[in-house]
């Protein structure tokens, strides 16, 4: 089978598992990303970044040891992948997408 038939194939199961799954990855996500930091160091979670280069993106509010423990949890529960370069993760869902950015704000700001 050819590459690209095999991609979009995967692209139309993954968007049927999203679609299926959306109401239990929304709760995952709420529940594992329930404070401002924890949504940061998700949304930093790119591939790109060290635990070190999240740690100071997010002005070290944290350090590059919990950057790396809650990835390891993280990838326990699908919540990251691992990425090209060994011992960095990228976040597996976009909080965009379940409207899970700002929940933290929104909630603030009704305080």
């Amino acid at each position: 089978m050819p590459e690209s038939k095999l991609e979009e194939l995967f692209e139309e199961f993954l968007l049927i598992y999203k679609v299926v799954n959306r109401d239990k990855i929304i709760n995952m996500l709420r529940a594992e990303l329930n404070t401002e930091q924890l949504i940061e160091i998700y949304q930093c979670s790119d591939g790109e970044k060290s635990t070190r280069e999240v740690s100071a993106a997010l002005k070290n509010k944290c350090s590059h040891s919990t950057v790396a423990r809650l990835w390891n949890k993280w990838a326990l529960l699908g919540l990251v992948i691992p990425a090209k370069q060994k011992g960095r993760y990228k976040a597996a869902f976009s909080l965009d997408e379940y409207g899970i950015s700002g929940v933290i704000e929104e909630n603030e700001e009704g305080n």
